[in-house]
């Protein structure tokens, strides 16, 4: 299952492993954006149509770094490029704990998204590179942001109830401080691209209805995994009658967190379930597979309305969300591998979608209540459904180079 690592030489190890670091930070970066929003809410008196912005925004900054993360390097070179994107994402976090000044604030979730995003569109390319497309790679490297993820809500929760959510971002600014060092330390074989290989820029990859249709489920899934992660905890914590059964609102919000932990830890355990059947089955069947559990799991989450019920839909969306994401990466091998700017508009395509249900949801959160707001994420798995299903029968067509 991991023959993809034995060709491998000692600084193409060093360089895979930094990458799965940096996702391990990247799941970090992300859950704890969910897991502190309610304290953003309480200290600095955001509305609900704010906050849904503020998301935004961050999605805003990942489609930014779709786009352009793959041109920076082609004047900086590859190192550099991500030495300095990378640092973004936990000086944004640094801008959170200083100021509430709404300004201030979208600046800090557009760097966050930005920095994100370079690390993501990055790690994929690379790790596709080094693997050759490999879709073990894919769901390991994508693991690494599911520990992250499982991780962030218990370390926030544990640092804030100790010392304050400010302490539990701080933890985020150590942990990137660590991922540009490692950064610092590789060596690349190709890190300054040459400028005048129009193969660097070109978009001919477009034209391809297998990469389009991958795009779209690029789209809908962000705007399903990012929508869920981010509102989540406050969705959670809005149904009043899941405080009564907790006895307040102080168990409703340990139980918001936990659930939050619970959804990626069940998608650490789905990709890693996913490395393992990749590598003995067709990954298109089992995107579809997983693309119907989500939506009937997340169906289940809004109709729930007990603990236990919501406990189930949160394990079940989890685990059916798990390996999506890397199969439609290791899926688009063919076009990533040959035009870099593939993995942007990739990952650029999967932003615009994060970012209008975000706003979407926090719109329709104001006006109808966040179960009418999260009712529109059940749109975006629909048509996840359909692109899946699209994916299967249309044959990806190799692009020559």
């Amino acid at each position: 299952m991991l023959s993809f690592v034995s060709h491998l030489d000692q600084n193409d190890r060093h360089t895979l492993f930094t990458c799965f670091y940096a996702f391990f930070c990247s799941g970090l970066f992300a859950l704890t954006m969910g897991s502190v929003m309610p304290d953003l809410k309480a200290t600095y008196g955001l509305s609900d149509s704010l906050s849904g912005i503020l998301l935004s925004v961050y999605s805003a900054g990942n489609l930014m770094a779709g786009l352009f993360s793959g041109l920076v390097p082609l004047y900086l070179g590859q190192r550099r490029s991500i030495m300095l994107l990378a640092a973004l994402a936990y000086l944004g976090y640094l801008l959170l704990t200083i100021t509430g000044n709404p300004l201030f604030l979208l600046t800090a979730f557009a760097m966050i998204g930005f920095g994100k995003g370079s690390v993501t569109s990055f790690n994929n390319r690379l790790v596709n590179q080094l693997s050759d497309g490999s879709p073990v790679a894919a769901n390991i490297l994508h693991s690494c942001f599911a520990v992250g993820a499982v991780l962030a809500p218990m370390v926030f929760l544990a640092l804030r109830n100790a010392a304050g959510w400010r302490v539990g971002l701080s933890f985020l600014i150590v942990c990137g401080g660590i991922c540009t060092v490692l950064f610092s330390r590789m060596r690349l074989k190709d890190d300054r691209p040459n400028r005048k290989d129009k193969v660097n820029r070109t978009l001919v990859f477009m034209k391809k209805p297998s990469f389009l249709i991958l795009a779209m489920m690029m789209f809908c899934y962000l705007c399903s995994e990012y929508s869920v992660s981010g509102w989540l905890v406050t969705y959670l914590q809005s149904r009043e009658g899941l405080a009564a059964a907790l006895s307040g609102m102080d168990g409703l919000t340990s139980f918001s967190q936990t659930m939050a932990a619970l959804l990626w830890t069940t998608m650490l355990v789905g990709r890693l379930g996913c490395a393992v059947l990749t590598s003995r089955f067709r990954q298109k069947p089992l995107m579809l597979v997983s693309s119907i559990g989500a939506a009937c799991f997340y169906l289940l989450l809004l109709q729930s309305g007990s603990l236990t019920m919501v406990t189930v839909a949160v394990a079940g969306l989890g685990l059916c969300m798990a390996g999506i994401c890397p199969m439609i990466y290791a899926d688009a091998a063919p076009f990533t591998n040959a035009y870099p700017m593939a993995i942007s508009i990739l990952l650029g395509f999967g932003s615009i979608g994060a970012m209008l249900m975000s706003t979407l949801v926090g719109a329709l959160a104001d006006r109808f209540g966040f179960t009418g707001g999260m009712s529109a994420i059940l749109a975006a798995f629909v048509l996840l459904v359909v692109f899946a299903l699209l994916n299967l029968v249309v044959k990806t067509r190799r692009p020559q180079v």
